[in-house]
């Protein structure tokens, strides 16, 4: 079976407004599972599937769920990052 990605309808549409951050996105979280499936090879603790991640994409910040035992990746949504005045 090989890792995957998909979106809600939601992310799709958030991910869609900014150029090119759709496939990004996707890159990072998948980054993100294939790591996670090769810690769980090891039997180094447990996440919950419905546990909500965070990741920054660019000025985006990305939410992700992941299941390990389906080898899958949910993207919920995507917000801009607000930047602090200096």
């Amino acid at each position: 079976m090989v890792a995957q990605v998909s979106l809600t309808v939601d992310a799709d549409m958030q991910l869609r407004r900014t150029a090119g951050l759709r496939g990004r996105a996707k890159s990072a979280v998948l980054d993100v599972l294939e790591s996670a499936l090769e810690i769980g090879k090891l039997g180094m603790g447990r996440l919950h599937k419905d546990a909500p991640l965070m990741i920054r994409v660019d000025a985006h910040l990305v939410t992700y769920s992941l299941d390990l035992e389906s080898e899958s990746a949910t993207i919920w949504g995507a917000e801009p990052v607000r930047q602090a005045l200096a």
